[in-house]
């Protein structure tokens, strides 16, 4: 499978958050350590997760990842009666941190959109896609938008890139002054 032509880049203001929740990783899934939102894109009207902290450490992209791609990613699985690991979520991310799959495979664990196979933590079968959805829609019909800590996050960045880059032109300019002048 290639790379996700649905994948949102974060900044798309037309994204709803519609869920704020936390999950534990694959391998420890009862220590809540990683933070995922559940969006819902108004424009396209497509759900969407995207994974926002991870309190362990190890790095993660936080991109949103439309939920059609997910489901037909697990639908269009090479084998499709067969248990599955995190790695088919792999092709969904255009950045390549190692941990997104997992990560990503955590929160749909704790949105029952995946379950364990038997007892194993690592593979995984098809969870109940629909009641999932179902879940999401009071949410969608009352437009919820909880509070965007990546938007908030990338603008404070962009606050201080644009402060260092307005102290480096006047440093240049002084540099250039001075030259001048002598």
């Amino acid at each position: 499978m290639t790379k996700s032509n649905t994948t949102i880049p974060n900044t798309t203001p037309s994204i709803n958050i519609l869920k704020i929740s936390t999950c534990g990783k694959v391998t420890l899934p009862d220590d809540h350590t990683l933070t995922y939102n559940i969006g819902y894109n108004t424009d396209q009207k497509t759900l969407l997760v995207r994974l926002t902290d991870n309190d362990t450490g190890g790095l993660f992209s936080n991109e949103w990842i439309a939920f059609d791609d997910i489901v037909t990613t697990i639908e269009k699985r090479p084998t499709p009666d067969t248990s599955f690991n995190a790695r088919i979520f792999t092709p969904l991310y255009t950045s390549a941190s190692a941990n997104n799959a997992g990560f990503l495979a955590a929160a749909l664990k704790a949105e029952n959109i995946l379950v364990s196979f038997k007892d194993s933590k690592r593979l995984h079968d098809m969870g109940d896609i629909k009641a999932f959805t179902d879940s999401m829609q009071p949410l969608i019909k009352d437009k919820v938008n909880l509070h965007d800590v990546v938007a908030e996050r990338d603008a404070a960045k962009a606050k201080v890139r644009a402060e260092n880059e307005r102290k480096l032109k006047a440093n240049s300019n002084k540099a250039a002054s001075k030259s001048i002048s002598k």
